[in-house]
């Protein structure tokens, strides 16, 4: 009688066999499953500051970017990705690890830029130029076009955090800036205040008078009252004396000779011949002088009512003083004068 044991130890490697084909397919089906491309949850990864691969993996595995952080581990040092640097990455719609490794090791895309409130145009050229973006120049000759006595984007460029394109034209930076402002001006308060001859304001007014307030001061208790002494001087035209406005006059006629240095309002530039000299002109400027956040542009569309007309910075209190009468303005800078 013939053994059965050559059978049984061929039938256990046909078992075996078979037992390691199912788990290397297994295996191989799972690998592939890790490495699959799969719908990005965003599409742009912001990274804050220089992050290792280990951060970078870990971050995109709890954001549903990748299955596994190991396996992107696998594809950075396959491309050489030993750090990340700050910025912002356009992703595209499905991606795997290897992918995302070859993006993540290309450099951002996108920089995220911060506009202060009241900053002025050629301000924020100067903060992209800063940042790399190609643009800013471009930028700034869109909102100074040569032989234009005054400015119609300033004021209209919303300041904000934004996430931007490092290849953005300035004209796409442009309308971004503006769209922001567009949403935000939905936001005030209706109807707009009146002026001269119990005229309403219109938006672009509101805006104007708003530039004014947000370099008139940086108190935000005062922007509402500042902005109510500004339009009683405007419905009894009397012309508004604002130091902001004339700073801007003589920093536009600096730029435009090349000079990009501060400008210090001096008693004589109260003399300046610009359509933006408040001491020179009465009402409003012809435009902007500055890009006005959303606080003083509420104060602009809703200010508060007073019987204030004057006011002056105390060095003491680190506020204005306000006063109804120029006698009463007279000794606030007497006041101010001994503080200093």
């Amino acid at each position: 009688m013939k053994s059965k044991i050559p059978y049984i130890v061929a039938g256990l490697i046909v078992v075996l066999l078979t037992v390691a084909g199912v788990f290397y397919w297994k295996q191989e089906q799972h690998r592939r499953w890790l490495w699959a491309k799969i719908p990005m949850s965003e599409a742009l990864a912001r990274v804050p500051e220089e992050w290792s691969v280990d951060t970078l993996a870990k971050r995109l595995q709890a954001t549903k970017k990748v299955r596994d952080a190991d396996t992107f581990k696998e594809a950075a040092q396959k491309v050489n990705l030993t750090t990340v640097k700050a910025g912002g990455y356009q992703l595209p719609e499905t991606a795997g690890p290897q992918d995302l490794a070859e993006i993540f090791q290309r450099g951002p895309t996108h920089q995220k830029v911060t506009f202060p409130e009241g900053f002025t145009a050629h301000q924020m050229a100067t903060r992209l130029s800063q940042n790399g973006f190609a643009a800013a120049n471009d930028l700034r000759t869109l909102a100074y076009p040569a032989g234009h006595g005054s400015h119609a984007i300033e004021g209209h460029w919303f300041p904000d955090t934004y996430w931007l394109a490092l290849n953005s034209s300035a004209t796409d930076i442009a309308a971004r800036l503006n769209k922001r402002y567009q949403e935000v001006i939905k936001e005030l308060p209706q109807p707009f205040p009146t002026g001269y001859m119990n005229k309403r304001l219109t938006l672009d007014e509101v805006t104007v008078l708003a530039s004014l307030v947000e370099r008139e001061t940086d108190v935000p208790s005062e922007r509402a009252l500042i902005a109510g002494v500004l339009l009683n001087r405007l419905r009894i035209r009397m012309r508004l004396q604002c130091d902001a406005s004339v700073q801007y006059a003589i920093q536009q006629a600096a730029l435009a000779q090349g000079d990009q240095s501060h400008q210090i309002v001096l008693r004589r530039h109260y003399q300046f011949p610009s359509p933006y000299n408040t001491y020179l002109n009465y009402g409003l400027p012809p435009g902007a002088i500055c890009n006005p956040g959303l606080a003083s542009l509420k104060a602009a569309a809703r200010p508060q009512a007073t019987k204030y007309l004057f006011y002056v910075w105390s060095p003491k209190l680190k506020r204005h003083r306000f006063s109804e009468t120029f006698a009463g303005h007279r000794h606030n800078i007497a006041l101010a004068a001994r503080e200093r």
